[in-house]
């Protein structure tokens, strides 16, 4: 656990993360007959670390290549976004979905273990507040924009969960990117999405002392009971025991760096969300274009959850049950993010 709660924007699908193994390239590589090739690579982030990734490159195509960069939720996962090697949980695997989609529309995909997961190296993911993961990823874009076969004016970020949260935070200061896809991500102070899932939590009964689900249980007003939960966290923040990712988080707001984000943005989330309220990705959009930007979009897919499998309950409880027969991203989600992306990174018109 990364803090000393349970909820905090997880992917809920961690459990194993310290366990995940080092694949061998043959692990990643396409299936039989698919349009790109896998090329395994290592790059140096700002603080050092040495992660490890697979970047897919589509063949027959026009080079330079327009490129992006799969960013994951919070926990530890590999590159495949694979959080636990247990089933039905590994049977969730997105990224290497993605990159696939992505890549036959005839842009590079990199996707990276975390750091101390996989095959990366580097300190503990759970030492690394959400700036310090937004510095990971610079380092990948730098690495990107070094390679004479990827077109450094033609770059894009898709992030899920805190993953769009840094994919934001990275567009905010980087006005060369081109696309900016944010899944899932949250808009306002952490403590805010926090108490979000601490409401849900509690309607079932979690999330509280004995006491507190003693007079749950007697009928007192489900609102008090998250109202003390947030001062116990408030208090925790400020007693400075909290660790440095859930100080941080507890503060951030995206909406701060949403208002500045100049690329093209594309804003999606699943109707039944209980890790990040649905209403979300328009108060992004909202700041995105305050600044003037008008190249910004939403897409909400309806009966889908947190984590955009179809679920007409979403609840972030109910996963490991979903996922045993429900773990592939829907073709309407991954169609939708490759269809935009090849659009703004101009795949067939070249380099601009």
């Amino acid at each position: 656990m990364r803090t000393w709660l349970a909820t905090l924007l997880p992917l809920v699908l961690a459990a194993c993360a310290g366990g995940l193994p080092c694949q061998p390239p043959s692990h990643y590589a396409p299936p039989a007959g698919a349009p790109y090739r896998a090329e395994e690579v290592r790059l140096q982030t700002l603080a050092g670390h040495t992660l490890a990734g697979t970047l897919t490159l589509p063949e027959g195509s026009v080079v330079p290549l327009p490129a992006v960069i799969l960013i994951s939720g919070s926990n530890a996962q590999t590159r495949d976004m694979l959080g636990s090697t247990e089933k039905p949980l590994a049977f969730y695997r997105p990224f290497r979905q993605l990159a696939d989609t992505i890549s036959r529309r005839g842009i590079a995909v990199l996707r990276l273990d975390d750091r101390d997961t996989g095959c990366s190296g580097g300190s503990s993911l759970k030492a690394a507040n959400t700036a310090e993961r937004a510095d990971d990823s610079r380092g990948a874009l730098a690495y990107l924009r070094g390679r004479p076969d990827i077109d450094s004016g033609r770059l894009g970020l898709v992030g899920i969960s805190e993953g769009a949260t840094i994919a934001v935070m990275i567009a905010a200061t980087d006005h060369d990117l081109r696309a900016l896809v944010s899944m899932a991500g949250n808009a306002g102070p952490g403590w805010q999405n926090w108490a979000f899932q601490t409401r849900y939590l509690i309607s079932l009964g979690h999330e509280m002392s004995r006491a507190q689900k003693a007079r749950w249980r007697a009928g007192e007003d489900p609102e008090a009971i998250l109202r003390e939960r947030v001062a116990e966290a408030r208090a925790h923040v400020a007693s400075g025991k909290a660790s440095s990712w859930w100080t941080y988080f507890f503060a951030f707001d995206p909406l701060t760096a949403a208002r500045k984000v100049k690329s093209p943005a594309l804003f999606l989330h699943g109707e039944r969300d209980h890790n990040i309220p649905v209403g979300d990705a328009e108060k992004l959009a909202r700041a995105v274009r305050s600044n003037g930007n008008s190249d910004v979009s939403v897409k909400i897919f309806p009966n889908h959850n947190h984590l955009f499998l179809p679920d007409k309950d979403g609840g972030f409880r109910n996963y490991g049950k979903l996922l045993q027969h429900t773990n592939q991203l829907p073709d309407a989600v991954l169609n939708t993010i490759a269809d935009w992306l090849a659009t703004r990174l101009s795949v067939s018109a070249g380099r601009n």
